[in-house]
């Protein structure tokens, strides 16, 4: 936990995951989610017509419609000011000038998420990435097997292998076959990830939820606890750990599962 002065306010934020209830990482996530498949800005308007134009152009362009629907999406939210992002942040938001916040309902958030509309958006960001990078950084030194990703890794890499060759294009002059290079990793880091359906009855979020409410159920039918939903981050991925270890097929003492 820690306490920072926001534009005029003392704002108490949830920032390590002994401390952080699990019902507000899983809304933290759900809200970071719909911000990395719709987003709430203008640059993300343009990402999403860059992505559709590029799948139309792949082997998947019936991926060109989601991304479209997604789209929309991301219009309502710039035409009514929503930002999933900023809803992710009220989330970790216990208390501001004292008084405790335990709304996590969308329009409980952004109630939270109004009270700081006179603070520079950067000043938000910046609250909310270093809270993110900390949380982040204490999963994966908890929880390597579940939080160390080596697909980002991969991303990384490409987008490292795409600034040398703009670099090299700029050094030692522009080619056709660098440009196509380029285009090439472009393309592939934009379409990296698969566009997540955010819409109809089976979407993302329901998704998300129902697997949330099985986990839950899981850890109480076999740890024979009543309440996993109100354990900490830390509780709730340790008693996950823990269930995968009761569940590994053992071995006879002649070394056969």
């Amino acid at each position: 936990m820690k306490t920072v002065k926001i534009g005029e306010r003392t704002v108490e934020i949830y920032d390590a995951i002994d401390e952080l209830p699990m019902l507000r990482f899983h809304k933290y996530n759900k809200m970071l989610l719909v911000d990395a498949g719709i987003g709430s800005d203008l640059q993300d308007f343009d990402t999403h017509i860059e992505k559709s134009i590029r799948y139309a152009r792949s082997k998947t362009p019936e991926l060109a419609a989601i991304e479209l629907d997604n789209m929309r999406q991301n219009v309502y939210f710039i035409q009514t000011g929503i930002s999933p992002k900023h809803l992710a942040f009220a989330v970790l938001v216990k208390s501001i000038d004292g008084e405790p916040y335990n709304d996590l309902s969308d329009d409980g958030l952004q109630k939270v998420v109004d009270m700081f509309g006179d603070v520079p958006v950067k000043e938000l960001t910046a609250q909310m990435e270093a809270v993110k990078k900390k949380i982040d950084e204490e999963l994966q030194m908890y929880f390597p097997r579940l939080f160390d990703d080596a697909t980002v890794k991969e991303y990384y890499d490409e987008l490292r292998n795409r600034t040398m060759l703009m670099l090299d294009a700029i050094i030692n002059g522009d080619t056709e076959d660098k440009r196509a290079e380029i285009d090439k990793i472009t393309t592939m880091l934009l379409l990296y990830n698969r566009p997540v359906v955010f819409s109809g009855s089976d979407n993302m979020e329901i998704q998300y939820d129902k697997q949330f409410e099985n986990m839950c159920l899981t850890i109480s039918q076999h740890l024979h606890v009543p309440e996993p939903k109100k354990y900490t981050v830390l509780e709730y991925y340790n008693a996950f750990e823990r269930i995968k270890e009761l569940l590994k097929p053992t071995k006879n003492k002649n070394g056969v599962k």
